[in-house]
C-alpha cells in the first residue's frame, strides 16, 4: 500500500505510518465488521436498540428470536406489508406456521372478522396460540378482527334468514377460547384403530363364535337372537359368523377409554356411532382410505367417539381402547358423555392400541375403531 502522507510530512510521520504497515490486514477486517454489524450479524447487545430504531417493539412478545426481525431487515419489510395477506404470511412464517385467511360473510354482524385455517395442527396451545394471535392481529387491516382458528374440526353457525332465532340461538360456532384476547380455537385430530377381535375378548364380552368347520355353523349352539340372522341362508359359514358377531354390537353402550402411560384412566367418552357395516363406495363413514356403510348383515363394526373441548388438558394418552359392558355409578346423569375414572365401573376392554395423544383443551379427539371378526 502506498503512503497516504503529503510530501511535506516529516520523518516522525513517515516512521509512524510505516509502523502500522503490518496491521492493515487486521484493520481492514475491523472496517468490514463495522459496516455489517448493524444489518448482517449484530451482536446481542445491539438488538434492543435496533428493535427500537425500526419500531418493532410491538412484535417482541410474539417472536421468540429477535434476530429474525433484524437480520435482512425482515421486520422493516413486514411493516411495509402491514394490512395485507402477505404480512400475515410473513409474520406467521417467523414462528414456523402457515395459514389461510377466510373473511366472514358480509351479511354477518361481525362482517369485519376473519379466521385462520391451518393445514396442520398447531404444535401446542401455549405459547404458540398467543404468538399466532398476536402476530395476526398486528398484520391484518386495522378494521379487521381475528375471530377464530380452525383445523379439521369446523362447525360453523347456522345460516337462515336473519330472524331473531338465528341471531340469538344459532350464532354459535365450534371452538374454545384459551387466550386473553378471546379468540376461538377449533382443532380436531383423528386416531384410527383397526382391530381383529380375539377369542379372549369375545369370550369376556359374551360375543364369540368359534370359526366354523366345513360343516358350517351349528344353530343348536347359537345364543344369538333370530332377528340378527339377516344374511341369506346360502351364505358361507364364515360370513354368517361375522354377521352374527357384528350384529351383537348394535344397541350396545360402548365407551372409548383413554389411559396415561402408567395405566391410569384419563377418562371415558361415550361412543356416538356403533354400527355393523360393509365396505362400499361412497359410504357415510370413512376409515383410513376406505368408506363403510351401515347395513343389516354387516360383517364388521364401525365404532366412533369424539371428545369435546376441554374434556382433558395437559396429559398424554398413551393408549386407547373400547370398554364394553360398563355401567355408570350412582348419581352420574345418563346424558353425560365424558366420564372420569371414578364415574364408570365394570366393563371389559377390547381393541387396546398404543397411542401418543397430547390431550389439549382446544383439540377434539376423533377416535375411530373398525372391529373385524
Amino acid at each position: 500500500m502506498g503512503s497516504l502522507l503529503p510530501n511535506s510530512s516529516g520523518l516522525f510521520e513517515r516512521a509512524l505510518e510505516a509502523s502500522y504497515a503490518s496491521r492493515w490486514d487486521s484493520l481492514a477486517g475491523a472496517v468490514a465488521a463495522i459496516r455489517t454489524a448493524k444489518l448482517v450479524s449484530p451482536p446481542p447487545s445491539f438488538l434492543p436498540f435496533l428493535i427500537y430504531e425500526y419500531g418493532l417493539g410491538e412484535l417482541t412478545p410474539y417472536v421468540p428470536n429477535l434476530y429474525t426481525l433484524v437480520v435482512g431487515r425482515e421486520g422493516v419489510k413486514w411493516q411495509r406489508l402491514r394490512g395485507t395477506l402477505a404480512a400475515v404470511k410473513k409474520g406467521l412464517g417467523w414462528i414456523g406456521y402457515t395459514a389461510t385467511l377466510e373473511d366472514q360473510w358480509h351479511g354477518r354482524a361481525y362482517w369485519n372478522s376473519t379466521q385462520l385455517r391451518f393445514p396442520d395442527l398447531p404444535a401446542a396451545d401455549h405459547p404458540d396460540l398467543e404468538r399466532i394471535e398476536g402476530i395476526t392481529a398486528l398484520s391484518i387491516p386495522k378494521r379487521s378482527n381475528l375471530r377464530r382458528g380452525v383445523f379439521q374440526c369446523d362447525a360453523g353457525p347456522v345460516v337462515l334468514d336473519g330472524c331473531r332465532l338465528e341471531e340469538c340461538l344459532l350464532e354459535r360456532e365450534s371452538g374454545v377460547a384459551v387466550t386473553s384476547a378471546g379468540t376461538l380455537w377449533s382443532f380436531g385430530r383423528t386416531t384410527s384403530v383397526d382391530h381383529v377381535l380375539t377369542e379372549a375378548e369375545g369370550t369376556a364380552i359374551g360375543n364369540w363364535i368359534a370359526p366354523p368347520e366345513d360343516t358350517g355353523l351349528k344353530w343348536a349352539e347359537m345364543t344369538y337372537p333370530w332377528q340378527t340372522a339377516t344374511f341369506p341362508w346360502a351364505e358361507n359359514a364364515a360370513t354368517q359368523r361375522r354377521s352374527l358377531m357384528a350384529a351383537w354390537f348394535a344397541g350396545q353402550i360402548v365407551y372409548a377409554t383413554l389411559k396415561a402411560g402408567d395405566g391410569s384412566v384419563i377418562g371415558h367418552r361415550r361412543c356416538r356411532a356403533v354400527h355393523p357395516v360393509n365396505l362400499t363406495v361412497g359410504g357415510v363413514y370413512q376409515f383410513a382410505a376406505a368408506t363403510y356403510q351401515p347395513a343389516a348383515g354387516g360383517t364388521s363394526v364401525y365404532i366412533e367417539a369424539m371428545t369435546d373441548f376441554e374434556d382433558a388438558d395437559g396429559i398424554t394418552a398413551e393408549s386407547v381402547e373400547l370398554t364394553i359392558g360398563a355401567v355408570r355409578v350412582d348419581g352420574v346423569p345418563p346424558g353425560r358423555l365424558w366420564l372420569s375414572a371414578s364415574e364408570l365401573s365394570g366393563g371389559h376392554p377390547i381393541a387396546v392400541a398404543p397411542s401418543n395423544l397430547p390431550l389439549r383443551a382446544t383439540v377434539r379427539e376423533q377416535l375411530k375403531f373398525l372391529v373385524r371378526f
